[in-house]
C-alpha cells in the first residue's frame, strides 16, 4: 500500500533534516512551514486557503514564536496575501503547535477562530480544573507509574498559564458544512481520535485534504486518554474517523507534518492496521500474565525507538496510548479494567475475561 509522494521537495527536506520551503499547492492553497522547536518533528505545515477576490483563511499557523510569526508573513506575502485579506482562522485541533499563534493572528487581524466545539470543552475543562497537578497524580498512580518515575511524568505548573493564553473559538465548525470564505467550498470533517475534536478540512474546488494531525504520511498520530480526556473510547472513534477518509481518496492529503501525497485510503487502512496489531499484542500480554496494571502493560510493548529511550512527554504519551488501547478492548469486551472515574485508590488492573474490583 505504497504512497506516492507529492510534495518531493518537502520528503526531501524531512529526510535532510531541514526547513522545507513555502509552495503553492493549488492556485488558491499555499503551504507555509512554521517552526516548533526543539521537537523532533521540526515544524508544522500551516495552510493559506483563498478566494478569488482576496481573502484568506490560516489554517493551524503554528506554534507562537517570534520566528514562527516572521514565517507567517513570509508565507502570505509569497501568497500575495497580507495580514489585512486574512478573514478567517481555523484550528484542526487544540495542541499548541496548532494553535498556539492563533490569538496573536486574530488580535491584529479581527479574523474570526474556527474550532468544533469539544476543542472548546476540553479547553474550558483544563482551565477550570480545581487543581490540575493533582488530578494528573492521580491519574498517573491509577495508571501504575512507579513513585521515582512519578514526577517527571506531571505537566509543568506553568501549564496552565499557558492554556488560558490560547485563543477560543468565536465559530463553531461543525461536520459537513463549508467555511464561511465567500466562492470557496471548504467542507468540514469532524475526525476524532487524535482529540475529541479534531477535524479536516476536505478543498472540494482545489481537490486537496488538510488533515492536520488525523492523518500524517509516515507518523502514526497519538491516539491516547490521559487525565482530563473523560470517559470516551477514542479508538473506537479514530477508526470511525479513518474509515470517513475513504471518501476522499481522490484528493491530495496535506497533512500538518511532514509531506504531501497521494492514497488516502491505503494510508487510512495502513493506520488501522497499525492500531490491530497493538491491540493484539496487548491482548497477548495480558494473555500471559494475567492481571497487570496499564504502566506494566505500556512498559511490554514494542515502541519504535524502545520503552527505555521514552522519557517525560514521549513517556506519558506511551502510556495514555496504552490506556485508549485498553478502553476500546474493554468496550469490545475482551478486556476487563478497573473504573477509569475513580482517581483514588490502588492502580487500574486490566485482566482477561475477569472481575476487577476496584
Amino acid at each position: 500500500m505504497a504512497l506516492q509522494i507529492t510534495g518531493t521537495v518537502q520528503k526531501q527536506a524531512w529526510v535532510d533534516k531541514t526547513f522545507p520551503p513555502i509552495e503553492q499547492v493549488r492556485p488558491l492553497v499555499w503551504s507555509v512551514p512554521i517552526s516548533m522547536h526543539p521537537s523532533p518533528v521540526r515544524y508544522t505545515l500551516s495552510y493559506l486557503v483563498l478566494n478569488e477576490i482576496g481573502e484568506c483563511v490560516v489554517v493551524d499557523p503554528g506554534l507562537d514564536s517570534d520566528a514562527g510569526w516572521e514565517q507567517l508573513l513570509d508565507g502570505l506575502a509569497r501568497a500575495g496575501s497580507s495580514l489585512e485579506a486574512v478573514v478567517g482562522i481555523v484550528a484542526t485541533h487544540l495542541h499548541a503547535d496548532h494553535l498556539g499563534m492563533v490569538s496573536r493572528l486574530a488580535d491584529i487581524t479581527g479574523a474570526w477562530i474556527g474550532m468544533h466545539r469539544n476543542e472548546d470543552d476540553a479547553l474550558e475543562q483544563r482551565l477550570f480544573s480545581s487543581d490540575p497537578r493533582a488530578i494528573d497524580r492521580a491519574w498517573l498512580v491509577r495508571c501504575g507509574v512507579p513513585a521515582d518515575v512519578l514526577d517527571s511524568l506531571l505537566p509543568p505548573p506553568e501549564e496552565t498559564e499557558y492554556f488560558a493564553q490560547l485563543a477560543r473559538p468565536t465559530q463553531f465548525l461543525e461536520h459537513d458544512a463549508y467555511l464561511p470564505l465567500a466562492g470557496r467550498r471548504i467542507r468540514v470533517v469532524e475526525t476524532p481520535g487524535h482529540t475529541q475534536g479534531h477535524i479536516c478540512l476536505a478543498d472540494e474546488d482545489s481537490e486537496v485534504i488538510l488533515t492536520g494531525d488525523h492523518i500524517l504520511p509516515r507518523i502514526s498520530p497519538h491516539v491516547g486518554l490521559g487525565a482530563r480526556s473523560g470517559h470516551w473510547n477514542a479508538l473506537a472513534a479514530y477508526y470511525e474517523s479513518l474509515v470517513l477518509m475513504h471518501d476522499w481518496d481522490a484528493f491530495e492529503v496535506c497533512p500538518a507534518h511532514e509531506y504531501r501525497f497521494h492514497g488516502l485510503r491505503n494510508r487510512a487502512i495502513a493506520l488501522q492496521i497499525h492500531h490491530n496489531v497493538r491491540a493484539q499484542e496487548i491482548i497477548e500480554i495480558v494473555t500471559t500474565l494475567s492481571a497487570l496494571s496499564l504502566w506494566e502493560i505500556a512498559e511490554r510493548l514494542t515502541w519504535s525507538r524502545g520503552w527505555e529511550s521514552l522519557d517525560g512527554l514521549n513517556l506519558r504519551s506511551a502510556l495514555s496510548e496504552t490506556v485508549a488501547h485498553v478502553e476500546h478492548l474493554s468496550a469490545q469486551g475482551t478486556i476487563v479494567w478497573g473504573a477509569p472515574e475513580q482517581l483514588a485508590g490502588s492502580p487500574w488492573i486490566a485482566r482477561l475475561g475477569a472481575d476487577v474490583t476496584s
